[in-house]
């Protein structure tokens, strides 16, 4: 496997088009395999349907800013890792981690996992998942 500025820009290009609502760049960047997910930081997201996938896309007002992401390759599989910042239309932000996986389809590195997490002290998290359980809150799909 070697080092990719095709599968680094990939993501970038995927960051400025989800930052930027842009609905149509959607079906360039995001792979219709069936296998494609998308599992972010809230409890329920994991995401495999496109139009829940879409969503992304659709929501006004958030942006995702790059940290430094490196990309790799082989053949036509890629994988990319980043810190990216989540920002907020309020100013808030969000700092999380990322992998994910590309594939390269019609001369395009489009995704087709990614996993994005949240750095909490397992301490809290196990606190917050007492309460919600507590709540009658269950993680659904």
């Amino acid at each position: 496997m070697r080092q990719s500025q095709e599968v680094r820009d990939a993501i970038l290009r995927y960051y400025d088009r989800i930052s930027a609502s842009d609905v149509a760049s959607f079906d360039e960047l995001v792979s219709q395999e069936p296998a494609t997910l998308v599992i972010g930081t809230a409890p329920g997201e994991w995401v495999t349907e496109r139009d829940r996938l879409r969503f992304g896309f659709e929501a006004e007002g958030v942006r995702l800013e790059a940290k430094d992401p490196v990309g790799y390759e082989e053949g036509s599989s890629g994988w990319v890792v980043d810190q990216p910042a989540f920002v907020f239309a309020d100013g808030s932000v969000m700092q999380s981690r990322l992998t994910a996986v590309m594939h390269q389809e019609d001369g395009r590195w489009k995704l087709v996992h990614m996993h994005l997490s949240v750095g909490v002290p397992d301490e809290q998290v196990i606190d917050l998942q007492r309460r919600w359980t507590a709540e009658g809150f269950s993680e659904e799909r």
